[in-house]
């Protein structure tokens, strides 16, 4: 009894494998139009090499500059660049890591249309969210088989990268004038947190000093996805210099051509996770309160630091993500506006590391 307990469990675990590798991590774009146009661009390039190795097929832009205005989607497509510094519409067939020449270079290789594609890949940079061309090609596979490698680079299907899905804001956003309705909800949130990984520091006169600034902002979207709330840099400019810090102080910058004093609201891989292309509040105007002063203690590569920020409760902002299908709090954290960065160790982490395993041996 206990064997064949066994032999289903194993055979349940086989199934389950060959499921997961079998599982498709791409959606098949049904967008018949733009279809159909790419059929009749060419079907081949020339193969190519860039200087640090990398191998690609040289296919026409028309590809990218012709295909993407044809796409029914949501939000934007960025599309990828195809001015004269940058490589274009390509078809990628060598990495530069497999470290080849191949001497087909300047011969030009065809390739079928096979579907429109989109896909969420994760990267060092976060999420994104792609749209290609998946193409067969025989040719391809026989090129990377003569030297001795799979037939399809990385096993991944050869493709036509047209752009990235990004959300998008109604026009003429930035000068709306539109007082969110979140402001007016009854709907229930969630209350600042009494503890946490933060110090709450007494400076009643800094309170004071925030509390004389207009806690009221725009809610603004950046070109990679991130939400944020635009709030008055006086909540930075006339607090940071009472700040209680003994060590070097960096203040965030609020000149004009950064974010300067801001409540961040939503994540850009939250955005794209959730499929927020639509952005339709942004531009709108959120109420908050700042209520404490805080810092949080930090290691980092370079030593310790700590972030000082002023706490704010903000329930029209934990209503608009819930909208979204969001958590009430970005990370679980209370809304904040981070003031600046005190330097309190410049001992690198490694140093430290290997100084705590000393501690440790001699105690031993």
């Amino acid at each position: 009894m206990n064997i064949n307990i066994k032999k289903l469990f194993c055979l349940f675990l086989l199934f389950f494998s060959f499921s997961l590798i079998a599982k498709e991590d791409h959606r098949v774009e049904i967008q018949p139009i733009a279809f159909e146009k790419a059929l009749s661009i060419a079907n081949q390039g020339v193969l190519k090499q860039k200087e640090n190795g990398f191998v690609y097929l040289d296919v026409s832009n028309e590809w990218i500059d012709e295909v993407i205005p044809l796409l029914d989607h949501e939000g934007i497509i960025r599309a990828r660049p195809t001015a004269s510094r940058s490589i274009g519409a390509h078809i990628s067939v060598f990495d530069e890591k497999e470290n080849l020449i191949p001497e087909e270079l300047g011969e030009v290789f065809s390739f079928e249309i096979k579907e429109i594609r989109s896909f969420t890949l994760h990267t060092r940079d976060g999420l994104k969210k792609l749209w290609v061309i998946a193409v067969d090609s025989l040719e391809l596979e026989s090129l990377r088989q003569k030297y001795g490698l799979s037939p399809k680079l990385k096993n991944f299907d050869y493709h036509i990268t047209l752009g990235k899905q990004m959300p998008s804001a109604p026009d003429q956003w930035q000068q709306t004038e539109e007082i969110s309705p979140f402001n007016f909800s009854d709907e229930s949130v969630e209350e600042m947190k009494e503890s946490g990984d933060f110090t709450v520091f007494e400076e009643e006169k800094i309170l004071q000093t925030a509390a004389k600034v207009n806690a009221v902002g725009q809610l603004k979207i950046k070109g990679n996805g991130f939400v944020y709330l635009d709030v008055p840099n006086d909540f930075i400019d006339q607090v940071w210099q009472q700040l209680p810090f003994q060590h070097d102080f960096t203040p965030i910058s609020t000149t004009a051509k950064k974010m300067g004093a801001h409540i961040s609201v939503i994540y850009e891989d939250e955005m794209i996770a959730k499929e927020i292309w639509n952005f339709t509040h942004a531009g709108q105007w959120f109420e908050f309160e700042v209520k404490e002063l805080r810092y949080v203690d930090k290691k980092t590569a370079s030593g310790k630091e700590r972030l000082w920020l002023l706490a704010a409760d903000a329930p029209a902002l934990q209503r608009l993500r819930m909208h979204y299908g969001l958590k009430p709090k970005l990370q679980n954290h209370d809304f904040h506006i981070t003031i600046g960065k005190e330097i309190l160790s410049e001992i690198s982490l490694i140093n430290e590391e290997t100084q705590e395993l000393e501690t440790a041996s001699q105690a031993a």
